[in-house]
């Protein structure tokens, strides 16, 4: 009698390979079987074992037990008990770097913009067809800074399923403006005037020259005092220094301030000043007389006063005889002590004396010597 059953165990074979982009295959099977009478000669297969694929997943060979069928009648009941065959083609990790594109310029005033980026692959498989972006690569600036573009690593998305992790490095792109440097120069007003005892000022500034025209007075502050008031003779200076003045225009890197000071100026003047000398005259009498002194007759210019004359020497004269003694002035015993006056002549008019008149009229009583 034939034998009433057995049992056939169909394991078909596996294959796991990382993709790769090529085309991996497996094919074939194990036979197990409940009873060594039973041979896989007494197995009739009408299926395919073997799988093939290309793409990351799994692939079954679809084995079924219609696919195999007993041809040996000495066995009643044989049963396939089938283990499927299986290609996976498993999907690989790749990094991919992206590099924004950057750009930088010296400010001009006009906005400036940069856009797009740089794609560096790990896998040569790997192409940028493979992901998505959802960003915007680009950045525009006018003003000195810097813009960046905002790529981030979770604006970019893997679509390809042959690759398991895509790690995204992410480098962001910047559009930078340079400040500039400028150079401004500051003169100060001036006033130059002669003197006449009141006071005079200048006030203010001139920007003679801006060596960028994108600058303007508008970019900096003054801090200083841009005044000079003067009375007296002389120069008195405003004071004006680079350091008074501050950029406050950041596209401006080192604005230089050239500065010329302000000023006011009072000229001294000149004036003549005419001396005439005290006199006496008097009657001879025997004893000696003095005159001393001397006037200012005459000053051209009211602003000068005659304090401010400084005098060395005598004015005195002294005489007991009859005749005239000289006080002798000269313009040089005469000197001015007032700086707000250059040149100061002064002019001896008369000089001063002392005079002994003879007295006009004597009577001598003669009288003769008597004897008796």
């Amino acid at each position: 009698d034939p034998v009433d059953e057995v049992t056939v165990k169909i394991k078909g074979h596996t294959l796991s390979e990382a993709y790769d982009g090529q085309s991996h295959s497996v094919e074939g099977y194990d036979v197990e079987i409940s009873n060594a009478l039973y041979t896989e000669a007494d197995i009739e297969f009408t299926g395919t074992a073997s799988v093939s694929g290309t793409e990351a997943k799994k692939y079954g060979m679809e084995l079924k037990p219609a696919d195999f069928a007993n041809r040996n009648g000495n066995f009643n009941t044989v049963t396939f008990n089938i283990v499927d065959g299986e290609l996976e083609i498993k999907p690989i990790d790749v990094s991919v770097e992206i590099t924004g594109h950057s750009d930088t310029t010296d400010y001009d005033g006009k906005a400036h913009s940069v856009s797009g980026y740089d794609v560096k692959i790990s896998n040569a498989l790997y192409t940028e067809g493979d992901y998505t972006f959802n960003g915007t690569a680009a950045a525009e600036r006018t003003d000195a800074g810097t813009t960046a573009m905002g790529l981030k690593a979770e604006q970019f998305k893997n679509t390809n399923s042959n690759f398991g992790t895509v790690t995204f490095k992410v480098t962001d792109g910047v559009q930078t403006i340079n400040p500039i440097d400028a150079t401004v120069t500051i003169v100060g007003h001036n006033s130059t005037m002669d003197y006449d005892s009141a006071k005079h000022e200048v006030t203010g500034y001139d920007v003679t020259g801006i060596s960028e025209p994108l600058y303007t007075e508008g970019d900096f502050t003054f801090k200083g005092t841009a005044e000079a008031e003067r009375t007296d003779a002389g120069k008195t200076d405003m004071g004006l220094k680079a350091s008074d003045f501050a950029n406050t225009n950041p596209n401006f890197r080192t604005v230089t301030f050239n500065v010329t000071d302000g000023y006011q100026t009072i000229n001294p003047i000149d004036v003549n000043v005419t001396i005439k000398g005290h006199n006496n005259a008097t009657t001879y009498d025997g004893t000696e007389h003095e005159i001393s002194g001397y006037e200012v007759v005459e000053i051209s210019d009211p602003l000068y006063k005659e304090a401010d004359i400084t005098f060395t020497g005598e004015a005195i004269a002294t005489r007991t005889e009859e005749g005239t003694t000289q006080m002798n002035l000269a313009a040089e015993q005469f000197g001015n002590q007032n700086e707000n006056f250059r040149t100061v002549t002064f002019t001896i008019e008369e000089d001063g004396y002392q005079k002994i008149d003879p007295v006009d009229e004597v009577t001598v009583k003669i009288k003769g010597h008597t004897l008796s």
